[in-house]
């Protein structure tokens, strides 16, 4: 008797799921066709206030990369010829292991 009802009611509680994922079905197929409109509307409200941060970024691009640039080309320049001294002078390296 107690697995009897046991599975009645897991069948109560199937029931139940099944009826409020019927209705949110229901609601999203009839919303669905309001989606695009609120997400375009939003974006297009929104749109000026990203205006400005992408002027920041492009602002801050165009002072970072010749910053980059300089810093990378200053090392690859001055670490040349400081690798090239450094491997004919030192001898070959030790294995890890010992041996």
């Amino acid at each position: 008797m107690d697995a009897e009802m046991k599975a009645r009611s897991r069948a109560q509680s199937l029931d139940e799921i099944w009826k409020w994922t019927v209705g949110g079905g229901i609601l999203l197929v009839a919303l669905a066709p309001l989606a695009l409109p609120i997400i375009v509307l939003t974006i297009v409200a929104l749109l000026p206030l990203a205006v400005p941060l992408l002027a920041i970024g492009l602002l801050a691009a165009a002072i970072a990369l010749p910053v980059m640039l300089v810093r990378k080309l200053g090392r690859s320049v001055k670490g040349f010829g400081a690798r090239r001294r450094r491997r004919s002078a030192e001898a070959a390296p030790r294995p890890v292991t010992g041996h």
